[in-house]
């Protein structure tokens, strides 16, 4: 029997923001993923984070079963998890984004203790969380390879358009 691939997975903790965010590898399964998902609620409560970055992009297919789970458990729990803003990166899966519009909009029968925000751009997401505040100091970018994403989205774009 193969072992399920073993998972990196990063969490990023920018404290002036009190933001968190995830880094990780590629999710193969439906059980990976409430793993994944359950360790993130850890984190915002260990941090006390109140804004979350959930990148829901490249996620395997929403079956029944997972669907359930995250209606029932990992929804009720972030809803008491204390965040007050969640930007989510939505599935580029046609499928899995109607699944997570239609799970947030079942959980919305009481009004929500967050905001909401769907974005397909990490870039955009980024100026939601930060209030287009730049995140540019070593303390909340400790490692090169954790350079201000933000940063670097907004030159490429800007050298794209100047080649136009």
């Amino acid at each position: 029997m193969n072992a399920a691939p073993v998972l990196r997975l990063i969490f990023r903790y920018n404290s002036r923001l009190s933001l968190l965010r995830l880094w990780r590898g590629e999710i193969h399964n439906a059980v990976q993923l409430i793993g994944v998902l359950n360790m993130m609620l850890a984190a915002v409560q260990r941090h006390q984070a109140r804004q979350l970055l959930l990148n829901m992009q490249h996620l395997p297919p929403f079956d029944q079963p997972l669907q359930e789970w995250l209606q029932t458990n990992w929804l009720p729990r972030l809803r008491r998890s204390g965040i007050h803003r969640l930007a989510l990166l939505l599935p580029q899966d046609v499928y899995n984004r109607m699944v997570i519009e239609g799970l947030l909009w079942n959980s919305t029968r009481k009004s929500l203790p967050y905001e909401v925000q769907y974005f397909t751009e990490l870039e955009a997401a980024l100026d939601w969380v930060s209030d287009a505040e730049l995140p540019t100091t070593a303390n909340d970018w400790p490692r090169w390879w954790h350079q201000p994403t933000l940063l670097r989205l907004r030159e490429q774009k800007r050298r794209r358009n100047c080649l136009r």
